[in-house]
């Protein structure tokens, strides 16, 4: 069973650098988003109790909540990336001869392609919501911290873009245009989301 939150930093690294199909890309961009979350976390218990930023008290507990539930869930994500990579594995050792053999490897491919794509759109999904909640802190918790936050707003935004690195390299292989469609839309809504960080 594959469980890469448990890893030591260090072992994951390692794991991350061989030449093992996984962990790739996209398991390390959740894990980033994680890192990310966590930083604006730190910011939001160092703001807690505090007199300076009483008046936003019921925000960063509200944001507390939101922050740990999305970094779980980008937690979870990197196992199920790795899990929807097996399909992928599976069309790399169909056999490629003929070309019967070919079509029937490219329409796998397509399908594989697709699967591939579930987990950066959650990825997407989640570190946009995270980015959101962090947002709405900025000049409201410790401003010694401020920094922190730009952090965790930066590995955010490094996350979703990564993610969608992820699913461009598979719709490439995606010739299913109503699937592509609303994907594509994705990336527009991603810089308007960016735009100002």
């Amino acid at each position: 069973m594959i469980n890469y939150k448990e890893d030591k930093i260090i072992d994951f690294l390692e794991k991350l650098s061989n030449t093992d199909s996984m962990p790739g890309g996209g398991v390390a961009a959740s894990l980033v988003g994680a890192v990310g979350i966590s930083a604006a976390l730190k910011v939001c218990n160092l703001s807690l109790g505090k007199e300076k930023y009483k008046e936003h008290e019921s925000l960063i507990k509200e944001s507390i909540v939101k922050l740990e539930e999305y970094k779980n869930l980008l937690l979870q994500l990197m196992d199920e990336d790795a899990e929807k990579f097996k399909a992928m594995e599976e069309v790399y050792k169909m056999p490629k001869a003929t070309e019967e053999e070919k079509a029937k490897r490219k329409k796998a491919l397509e399908e594989a392609c697709k699967i591939c794509c579930e987990v950066p759109i959650k990825v997407i999904t989640k570190a946009s919501s995270a980015m959101l909640v962090v947002v709405k802190l900025v000049g409201k918790t410790n401003a010694s911290a401020a920094s922190d936050l730009k952090v965790g707003l930066k590995l955010l935004t490094t996350t979703i873009y990564s993610a969608w690195d992820n699913i461009e390299t598979n719709l490439k292989y995606i010739e299913d245009e109503e699937f592509k469609k609303p994907l594509l839309n994705i990336k527009i809504q991603l810089d308007d989301l960016t735009k100002d960080l």
